[in-house]
């Protein structure tokens, strides 16, 4: 597998439940996949969705299991549509945000150092509501679609020649 060097969550998949009472002894459970850099964070996330969502909280309910979902083909860029919610200062935003990579979760992660830099939105503050993968026929945003292009080049510029060894001169005016 590859390293997700510059990834700094990682996918999760959370499932739990409410505790079973007398009241109600087989409470529904749930799966929450979240984003989260270890497995405790993404614990803590699951049973935030929990508290907020379906009024349960930590002390009364259970974690059947984490597990860390990975790429199914880690080596084919894929483009990744996240639908998420985060809080400014002036109150909840709802946006969706179209990324290009091989991982979702290095997409996931790069839209929230964008969000983190230019919004100032930090990480508790960000809630990922969706995430799925697009056909290139299906992307709007044109920091994905010009990619798209089977012709797309990438030239080298400024390349500096090293001259042969017995054409250089033994001694330079500049430190290298």
């Amino acid at each position: 597998t590859l390293d997700l060097a510059s990834a700094h969550l990682r996918h999760y998949e959370v499932v739990g439940r409410a505790t079973p009472t007398e009241a109600c002894p087989a409470p529904k459970i749930f799966r929450h996949h979240c984003f989260a850099p270890n497995h405790v964070v993404a614990k803590t996330k699951f049973w935030k969705f929990m508290r907020e969502y379906h009024k349960v909280k930590r002390a009364n309910g259970e974690v059947f299991g984490v597990r860390e979902l990975k790429e199914k083909r880690p080596g084919v860029i894929k483009n990744f549509a996240v639908q998420l919610r985060w809080y400014s200062r002036t109150g909840p935003v709802n946006t969706s945000k179209e990324i290009r990579d091989t991982h979702l979760a290095r997409g996931v992660s790069r839209i929230f150092n964008e969000l983190s830099g230019q919004h100032r939105a930090s990480f508790s503050n960000i809630q990922v509501i969706r995430t799925c993968t697009k056909a290139p026929k299906d992307c709007t945003r044109p920091n994905v679609t010009q990619f798209h292009n089977a012709k797309v080049r990438f030239p080298l510029i400024h390349r500096v020649r090293v001259p042969k060894k017995s054409l250089r001169a033994p001694f330079t005016a500049k430190a290298p």
